[in-house]
């Protein structure tokens, strides 16, 4: 590409939040802020001590984990308003329901968009949940207009 084409770079920078600091040696970042998009790596449950938070309760573990993905947010300048996209992965499909109640108290309409799948299992024991998350800190879904005949 010729110099007087190319685009110039857009600011990334990496989002740390209290509590949520990557481990030593860590070949991830928990989240990014490029540009107005915020990509959020998966959020698990998992405590400090390796255990999950909420144990074998897959509602108490989405809870957790969407309570971090509320303070990744706010470190990024933003909030769960400006959440466009979840992908959201389960061990068991049974846990469907409790993962929903988890997050219609955290988000509420217009909800973002969200892709539901379910894993055999995850990197550590115990995890039953985890959360991929796309936000951009130029977009509020609770200010946005929905299509005619839907509800906000």
């Amino acid at each position: 590409m010729s110099p007087d084409l190319a685009r110039p770079p857009v600011a990334v920078r990496r989002i740390a939040a209290p509590g949520l600091m990557e481990p030593p040696g860590a070949t991830w970042s928990n989240a990014l802020v490029i540009g107005d998009d915020v990509v959020v790596s998966g959020v698990t449950a998992r405590g400090a001590d390796g255990a999950p938070i909420g144990g074998d309760d897959a509602g108490a573990q989405a809870r957790a984990i969407f309570a971090r993905l509320e303070a990744l947010m706010k470190a990024a300048g933003g909030g769960l308003q400006n959440v466009v996209k979840l992908v959201i992965y389960v061990t068991d499909a049974a846990f469907k329901d409790a993962v929903n109640a988890a997050r219609a108290a955290f988000f509420r309409p217009l909800y973002p968009a969200s892709t539901f799948l379910v894993v055999s299992g995850f990197a550590f024991a115990g995890l039953l949940v985890e959360v991929d998350a796309f936000a951009r800190l130029d977009a509020d879904l609770h200010a946005a207009a929905t299509a005619p005949g839907e509800r906000a």
